[in-house]
């Protein structure tokens, strides 16, 4: 089995106290790291959901400012696209049977909210996959594993739209196109959903949907999808498989690219973005 592993490093002054562990890779962890890892995966086992989100939603972000560009609209793009790949390009020797990744507990539709498994694969076959410059680090027809609780929790203040596509549209059809003609327009024109829009805290009525479509050139690519530590039921409402561990993933995936496949693992934080060459 030949394995590869992508991952750049992190500044020392990333995480606060006393998260100061996850900055770094397995290997370079003290001791004194490696209990305090431990410690908090117990303590997060125990506690509910909601009061473990609220620990890790309440650390502040460690962005900085990494450049600043002003002007004609394709010369800023071709400076910022290099500033982007000088901080996060990794260069990756060649195309493997399968990738695999672990998601956190945060992205661009969730701050202060639930990750709702419709968010889940859009982090991971929208964002984490579409990550790469060239070609994807899995080959066609390859398998993504993904490890996620992927809990069937939907926040309604903030997603309920979402919670109707969870229901209704997924457990028809998990196809973009045909999402796309029969519910789309529907969605969009719902006058609750768009008072909710304008009044309320609501993402817009079809946002779910456009959040299904960034998994297409995924779903299109790969020959298989694996959620592992996910609700069985919500990973089959979106057409995946579910796994209890790696090994029982790995299994599954020898069904599409053998017994001796070859891995990818994405390693994060921090975000990058592969070189596949």
């Amino acid at each position: 089995m030949k394995i590869f592993q992508i991952e750049t490093t992190l500044n020392n002054d990333t995480f606060p106290a006393p998260f100061e562990f996850l900055q770094k890779r397995e290997w370079e962890m003290s001791p004194k790291d490696r209990a305090l890892l431990f410690a908090t995966k117990k303590g997060l086992d125990k506690m509910p959901r909601r009061a473990a989100r609220k620990i890790f939603q309440g650390i502040r972000a460690p962005f900085g400012l990494t450049s600043i560009q002003a002007g004609e609209v394709e010369a800023v793009h071709k400076v910022t696209t290099e500033n982007v790949y000088r901080q996060h390009l990794v260069r990756v020797e060649g195309q493997t049977d399968i990738v695999t990744m672990g998601l956190p507990y945060l992205g661009p539709y969730n701050v202060n909210s639930i990750m709702n498994p419709i968010l889940v694969a859009c982090l991971g076959l929208g964002y984490y996959f579409n990550l790469y410059k060239g070609k994807p680090v899995v080959r066609e027809g390859g398998v993504a594993i993904i490890s996620h609780p992927t809990p069937w929790e939907f926040h309604p203040v903030h997603h309920p739209s979402y919670i109707d596509f969870f229901e209704e549209v997924l457990a028809d059809t998990t196809d973009p196109e045909e999402i796309e003609k029969k519910y789309e327009k529907r969605y969009a024109e719902d006058e609750w959903y768009r008072h909710l829009y304008r009044t309320s805290y609501a993402y817009h009525g079809v946002h779910p949907f456009y959040m299904w479509y960034w998994c297409a050139h995924a779903l299109e690519h790969l020959g298989q999808v694996i959620i592992i530590g996910g609700d069985p039921r919500a990973v089959r409402r979106m057409g995946f498989r579910s796994a209890t561990t790696m090994r029982d993933a790995l299994e599954m995936a020898s069904d599409v690219v053998g017994s001796q496949p070859s891995i990818t693992h994405i390693h994060n934080p921090p975000v990058l973005m592969a070189d596949v060459v």
